[in-house]
């Protein structure tokens, strides 16, 4: 009786290994996006904070925004405004402005700027299959309208980041924005407010378990405890804008990457759906 447990665990256990294996393949296929744009990834929280207070450089702003076309940089630039609270364009007084913010926070922002990175690399993708399959040459008549959809990407539960705002659950639209759905040279910005709630919610939604589990992990190693992986504290940290956008925008390259490394293993390695 006892020799179809154990190859039932050694199975299970085969399969650990396997996801294991896996996972660190994609994790090593990010760490070398970074490595080609010359960034580093922020080290754990705790070797970052000095006297209190967490400064991150050199910045390296313009390497993590290379990575992305201009429509979606402007995209990621409105996620920014919303997020840090200050325009991407700031001055240099204004950057370095000293703001507080919750350790706790801070892991969900960045969180959510991996997500918010994820989902513009899938809406891309879409765009550009609609566009090359000519979807849009479809003739409607007229001028359709699209209207700017709920922000339904949560950061863990309780903040709604999107299109550059910041929204709850029961939020109204913020406005309609004329979109000829019939023209070919439909703007990316304009395609990506036409989606609904749920459309939003399937692209910013990991396709694999392994994805959302990087996700996971790479958190737990920057903001956990060395040997818990939990969040240390909850304490407030003193920082200055400039360093908050850099997390995120590092957060919307690793969701970007994330993407990339999701498409290349799952060519060849059925990954586990999410």
């Amino acid at each position: 009786m006892l020799l179809p447990e154990m190859l039932w665990r050694i199975a299970e256990l085969k399969k650990h290994e396997c996801e294991t294996a896996v996972e660190d393949v994609m994790y090593m296929l990010i760490f070398y996006k970074f490595m080609e744009i010359r960034v580093h990834l922020v080290p754990r929280l705790s070797k970052c904070v000095y006297n209190g207070r967490l400064e991150i450089c050199p910045s390296k702003d313009w390497e993590l925004e290379s990575i992305h076309d201009f429509e979606v940089l402007e995209m990621v630039k409105e996620h920014i405004t919303a997020a840090v609270g200050r325009k991407a364009t700031s001055n240099v007084t204004d950057s370095w402005t000293t703001t507080e913010i919750p350790r706790l926070h801070l892991c969900r922002l960045y969180a959510a700027s991996i997500l918010y990175g994820y989902f513009l690399k899938t809406a891309l993708f879409r765009y550009r299959l609609e566009r090359s399959l000519d979807l849009t040459n479809l003739d409607f008549g007229t001028d359709a309208y699209c209207q700017l959809p709920l922000s339904e990407m949560s950061s863990f539960g309780s903040k709604y980041i999107a299109f550059g705002r910041t929204n709850g659950p029961n939020s109204t639209s913020t406005g309609q924005v004329s979109c000829s759905l019939g023209k070919k040279h439909e703007k990316l910005r304009c395609y990506v407010m036409g989606f609904d709630p749920e459309t939003v919610q399937m692209c910013a939604k990991p396709k694999s378990k392994e994805a959302l589990n990087l996700i996971e992990r790479h958190c737990c190693a920057l903001f956990g405890d060395e040997n818990t992986g939990l969040l240390e504290t909850d304490n407030s940290i003193s920082t200055s804008f400039a360093s908050l956008k850099r997390f995120v925008l590092e957060a919307v390259a690793y969701g970007s990457f994330l993407w990339d490394a999701e498409e290349c293993v799952n060519a060849v390695y059925k990954l586990e759906e999410n």
